[in-house]
Formats: C-alpha cells, sequence, structure tokens
C-alpha cells in the first residue's frame, strides 16, 4: 500500500514515472552510461525497476523552449543555471538561462569560487576539452589558468524508492570524452583565488571544446576585493560533519584535505575511540587533523546513545541496550572512558573537542510502556556520570521540543543542539550556551550559512561525510574510490554557505575595528541588520517568497561594506 502511494502522488506530481520497458531507453540511464557508472550497479538498479522495487521519476517543470539559431550547427547550446540548482539528463533550460552570454563572480584571495555551466547535446560530442584562459585585470595583473579547477559533474542516481538520475559527484578532469545526443551535462569550475592577488576586476574567458565540433566561449568576470575573509573562532562558529573519520591512514589524510578545502573545521567521529584503552590510532588521527590545518572542533562520537522508537531498542556505549543501557555498570564505565580519553587528549595535546553522549532519544516518545520518559531519566543519569571529569565539553542533541526545554540548560551539558523546527525555547538556549544545527532541509547554502548567523547557533553537522561505496543516497557529502575523494555539488553548495557566513562575521569584526577607530558604521550596521531580518525563520522548508538566487547579492553588499570601512 505504502509503495502504491508513493506511485500514485509521484503522478499527481509530475506525470513523470517511467515503466519498466522504457527505463533502459530513458535519458536517465543513458546519461549514467555515458558517465560510465558502474555496470554492475546499473544493471542492479534496472531489475529492481523492472520488478517495481523502485521507480524511475523524469520530471520536469520547465517547458521545452526553442535553441537558438546557431545551436543546431554547433551541435549544442549552453546554458547558464544558478549553481543552487541540479541539472539533470532531462533539464530543459528556460529562455532566461539560455539568453544569459556572460558570468560575473566576485570573491575575496584565499577564497574559492564556483564557475557553472551547462550544456544541451544535439549531436553527439566528443573529445570535449574545457578550457580556462589566463585572467588579466586592468592593470595587466594575472589569476593564472593553473587556479582553476574543471569538474565534470557526473550522474548518480538517487533516492531509494522514487529515482531521480542528477548531476551530483565531481570528477577532476581536463577533458571529457563524450556527451551523447539529447543528453545535458554540468561542468562545475572551481577557481581558488591566489592568496597574493589584488584588487581589481579580472576577465578571461571559458571555453567548452569538442573535437567535432566547433568551440563556444563563455566571457567571465572576477571582481577581487582587496581583503581576506576572517576565519570565525570555534567558539563562534564550528563546520564538523557527521558520520566522518576513518583509520586508513591514507584516506584520512585526503578526507582532511577535502573538508578542509569546502570549509570544514572538524569532524564529529568515532575515530578518537580507543581500541581496548589504547589511543594509538586516535592519536594518529588527531596529528592528521593537525597536519591538514583543520582547527577543530571535533566530536567523540564514540560513547553516544542513540534514541529509536523503542525504549528496550534505544543503543548506545559499549553495544548495550533499554534497561541494560541506562544502568550503573554502564554509568561507570562511562565515567572511566571519559576520564581516559582526556587524560590521553591533554598528553597528547589534541586539538579542541567534545563528547557526544546521547542523540534522538525523544524517539522514544513512541513508545506505549511510558519509553520516553524511562528513557530521558535514563539519559540524565548518563549526564551525571560523564560530568564527574572535570575539564571536558559534553553535549548532546534532541529531537523533541519538551527534551530540549528540559534539558539544554543542564549543569551536565556544555552544548546542545536541535533536529527539528525553530521555536522559542531554542532561541533562548542559543544565545546562552554553544548550540548545534543538526539538520538543514532547506536549499544548503541558506541553512548551513546565514541561517546560522541568524540564531547564533554556534556550530552545524552537516549530514554526512560517509564516504565510502557509492549509494543511492543524496546526503552524503564525500565519496572516496579510486584512492581520491570526491565531494558532491552538495559539498560546494555547503561551501558557499560558509564564506556568506564569514562575510558576515568579517563585517561585523571589521565594524568593531572602524568603530573603536571613530568611524562611523551606521550604514554597515544598517546592511547586516537587513540581510538578518530576510533570512527565513524555517530551515525545514521553503519559505515562500524567499528567493535564494539573491543571496550573492547579499553577500556582494556585505562585501562591499568591509571595503568601504577599510578605506
Amino acid at each position: 500500500m505504502k509503495k502504491f502511494l508513493l506511485v500514485c502522488l509521484s503522478l499527481l506530481l509530475s506525470g513523470s514515472i517511467v515503466s519498466a520497458k522504457d527505463v533502459s531507453a530513458t535519458k536517465s540511464m543513458r546519461a549514467l552510461r555515458n558517465d560510465n557508472f558502474n555496470e554492475g550497479q546499473l544493471g542492479t538498479l534496472e531489475i529492481q525497476m523492472n520488478v517495481g522495487k523502485c521507480f524511475l521519476s523524469e520530471f520536469q517543470k520547465n517547458k521545452p523552449v526553442e535553441p537558438p539559431a546557431d545551436a543546431a550547427k554547433r551541435g549544442y547550446y549552453i546554458f547558464l543555471r544558478n549553481y543552487l540548482f541540479d541539472i539533470t539528463p532531462f533539464t530543459n533550460p528556460t529562455a532566461q538561462e539560455m539568453a544569459k552570454k556572460e558570468i560575473k563572480i566576485f570573491a575575496t584571495p584565499g577564497e574559492y569560487e564556483p564557475i557553472v555551466f551547462g550544456v544541451q547535446a544535439l549531436a553527439n560530442l566528443s573529445g570535449i576539452k574545457i578550457i580556462v584562459s589566463d585572467f588579466v585585470n586592468e592593470k595587466n595583473e594575472k589569476i593564472p589558468s593553473a587556479a582553476f579547477q574543471v569538474n565534470n559533474v557526473e550522474y548518480r542516481p538517487l533516492g531509494m524508492e522514487s529515482v531521480v538520475v542528477t548531476s551530483w559527484v565531481c570528477q577532476k578532469v581536463k577533458d571529457i570524452p563524450k556527451l551523447e545526443e539529447g543528453l545535458a551535462k554540468q561542468i562545475w569550475i572551481d577557481v581558488k583565488i591566489p592568496e597574493e592577488a589584488k584588487e581589481g576586476v579580472y576577465k578571461g574567458k571559458v571555453s567548452f571544446a569538442p573535437a567535432n565540433k566547433p568551440a563556444y566561449d563563455i566571457p567571465v568576470e572576477i571582481k577581487v576585493f582587496p581583503y581576506k575573509l576572517l576565519q570565525p573562532p570555534i567558539d563562534v562558529m564550528t563546520w564538523a560533519p557527521i558520520m566522518a573519520g576513518t583509520w586508513d591512514f591514507e584516506q584520512l589524510e585526503k578526507e582532511f584535505i577535502a573538508i578542509k578545502e569546502h570549509g570544514m573545521t572538524g569532524e564529529i567521529t568515532g575515530s578518537l575511540a580507543s581500541e581496548g584503552g589504547n589511543f594509538t590510532k586516535a592519536n594518529k588521527y588527531m596529528e592528521l587533523a593537525k597536519k591538514a590545518g583543520l582547527p577543530g572542533k571535533f566530536v567523540d562520537f564514540s560513547m553516544h546513545c542513540q534514541g529509536t522508537s523503542r525504549y528496550d531498542t534505544t543503543y548506545g556505549f559499549g553495544g548495550a541496550r533499554g534497561d541494560q543501557l541506562w544502568s550503573q555498570a554502564t554509568y561507570n564505565k562511562l565515567t572511566e572512558a571519559v576520564e581516559a580519553t582526556k587524560k590521553n587528549a591533554d598528553a597528547n595535546k589534541w586539538l579542541p573537542f567534545s563528547i557526544y553522549l546521547t542523540t534522538e532519544l525523544g524517539s522514544t516518545n513512541a513508545d506505549p510502556n511510558k519509553g520516553y520518559e524511562k528513557t530521558i531519566k535514563g539519559s540524565l543519569e548518563y549526564y551525571k556520570a560523564a560530568r564527574k571529569v572535570p575539564g571536558i565539553s559534553l553535549m548532546a542533541t534532541f529531537n523533541r521540543q519538551e527534551q530540549l526545554t528540559q534539558c539544554w540548560d543542564l549543569p551536565t551539558l556544555d552544548e546542545f543542539g536541535f533536529n527539528g523546527e525553530m521555536f522559542p525555547d531554542w532561541e533562548k538556549g542559543a544565545k546562552k550556551k554553544p548550540s548545534w544545527m543538526t539538520f538543514v532541509s532547506v536549499n544548503d547554502r541558506l541553512g548551513y550559512g546565514l541561517y546560522l548567523w541568524k540564531y547564533r547557533i554556534t556550530a552545524c553537522r552537516p549530514w554526512c561525510l560517509f564516504n565510502s561505496e557509492l549509494v543511492r543516497d543524496e546526503t552524503c557529502l564525500l565519496y572516496y574510490y579510486n584512492k581520491e575523494e570526491h565531494p558532491v555539488v552538495r559539498f560546494k553548495r555547503i561551501r558557499e554557505a560558509v564564506d556568506d557566513y564569514k562575510y558576515m562575521y568579517t563585517l561585523s569584526e571589521t565594524v568593531k575595528q572602524a568603530k573603536a577607530k571613530g568611524k562611523d558604521t551606521k550604514a554597515a550596521e544598517l546592511v547586516m541588520q537587513k540581510i538578518t531580518d530576510k533570512i527565513p525563520h524555517d530551515h525545514k522548508k521553503d519559505t515562500p517568497g524567499f528567493d535564494y538566487t539573491k543571496m550573492d547579492d547579499m553577500r556582494f553588499e556585505l562585501g562591499q561594506e568591509i571595503v568601504k570601512l577599510l578605506k
């Protein structure tokens, strides 16, 4: 019945459920083959669709638009879609996206910024080169082509029951072997503005050049501001993805480089645990974090307790469940483990870290046998057991409002977080104690940046790094294969959120410095307040009337105010 309702709903919304006999010929399946998606996984996916275990959705809200007049001769056309929005194999670009002819961006020295465009193939294209020129400003100063990294955004199937094939995994390339007729493709170029770059407007171009068709040049303009963004200290803001870390240290080094490049400062990980009291691997983990230049904070996830729908299946430290979990024996073990962790961390000069004690215990509210009451009572004793060890930061996150209201201000907890809508007690608590954002369901650029600023949230745990095998999970930020880390476009959007926050933080610090020098800062403060007021209250669903495409305009306003105050 559940699957039947899902199919009916999808049909009502899009009319785009593809019947099993048509699946292999769809643009979605063709796109996966074009990108050399694993044949075994693709075959399994098609079998699952054939037997009704999952369904292919090709929802397209835009009506087809007549291609440009010269597109047929060229064999393709370029369209400029805002990078916050996906491109699919069956994408219909809008007239506005096709009419745009140039890309204009702005950044600061040391900042990453995306240059993104889409291609619609009207013929089979082969041997495609993406060529980025040097960029030159009015003083003949350069941003060299070496500062740009071209990414072929490869298609992946996302979703478990209703599957959508989407441009998702960024593969560093110099060229793209082919693009079949009728398919769309996203190209994502990262530029890292050189640390020594001078202020100015730099002009250059990106060329899309198939071997068998004429090339097309996209003019690009980069405005470089005359300052660097400030990194907020960890007591102001921490970005630490959860389900992260590994004791495969070759992989871990690459993981740390990748997360730092995407604005993260630490991780929530089980890799800080001991092995029977031996912290050798945990210490190695922390040494590699230092080597990568990550400031923290980190969170030890190895002692946490996870709520489920029933008291007796709630599990945690040492594999205990229910009564065994919430027992004096477990509390004693926890105190010993926290004490050992702190002693080792002090001796080995770990980066700043916290210990994660519980998450989502409110789920036991579904237990009819007073499971919630028993679970909360047990968790309070669990917090007390950890608190017996002085000088270590303890945190818990909640998923019911009444649980947060009851627990956020406990002296046994130094930090707290919430998985749910913003509400008055969370706002109140976030002003008094470090608070974590656990899940963002709206646009990632909004949720992991200016939203955190608006509500004084001091840490977030993007869900989730989980960089192992290629699963149909749209929440993963990194995939690890062929001995390399591969970020998804969602991670790059989160990096833009981090930079939004940094622009706001840099302006706020610049205002403080300017005030100390007797400068008038009213205009800058007004801009900050105006932008803060525009940020929606809701991070769980889209807010009608809020235009995500205007976030660059907000950032530019912040950037300009910094320039004015620095003069």
